[in-house]
């Protein structure tokens, strides 16, 4: 089985096949490729080709994988486990990792009849993904709590992505009206 066919397998939301990434750690390179390609692909979608706001885009939507990715870790580990909950990093990064491949279908808001409706069903897939890795991940028996957690590390990574977005806002709010002194503050 290729790569493509194994991101079709992830969008698809394969269960045999997020088991597979799970127990197998030849998939850890390719989960990492998935969320950069993933990540190149929605910057494109927000930025176009404008250099910069291609860069924003791309890291946002790394940092956004990141941030989830531990607090999915987190709260499946911390605080929602199983009594058979075992796991660690590689096998969450992997199977999150191929997660994130529903965020590939961002590029069919290219199609005009179809753009609305996009983002919806690209965010549901992506949860329904991350639910599936989480459930085989940290060897849930239990789906609702695999959603449990998923929502949960949601609700935190969109606190946690405005906390920062807002004391980044007001630092540089504070820079930009920051008066240089006109006098000497020691004399020499």
């Amino acid at each position: 089985m290729n790569y493509f066919q194994r991101l079709k397998k992830a969008i698809f939301l394969d269960v045999a096949f997020y088991e597979e990434v799970e127990k197998d750690k030849k998939f850890t390179d390719q989960a990492m490729m998935t969320v950069a390609l993933v990540s190149i692909v929605q910057g494109l979608m927000i930025a176009g080709f404008a250099p910069i706001a291609l860069v924003q885009g791309i890291l946002g939507s790394l940092i956004r994988f990141l941030i989830w990715a531990f607090f999915i870790a987190f709260v499946g580990t911390r605080i929602l486990p199983e009594p058979e909950t075992e796991s660690n990093t590689g096998e969450l990064i992997r199977t999150l990792g191929f997660a994130y491949a529903p965020g590939l279908l961002v590029v069919l808001k290219i199609v005009p009849i179809i753009s609305a409706f996009v983002d919806p069903v690209v965010t549901i897939l992506q949860l329904a993904a991350m639910t599936i890795a989480v459930r085989q991940a940290l060897d849930f028996n239990s789906t609702v709590r695999a959603v449990g957690v998923c929502i949960v590390a949601f609700i935190l990574m969109i606190v946690a992505l405005t906390l920062f977005i807002g004391f980044t806002a007001f630092f540089v709010g504070v820079a930009e009206n920051a008066v240089a002194p006109t006098a000497p503050l020691m004399e020499t």
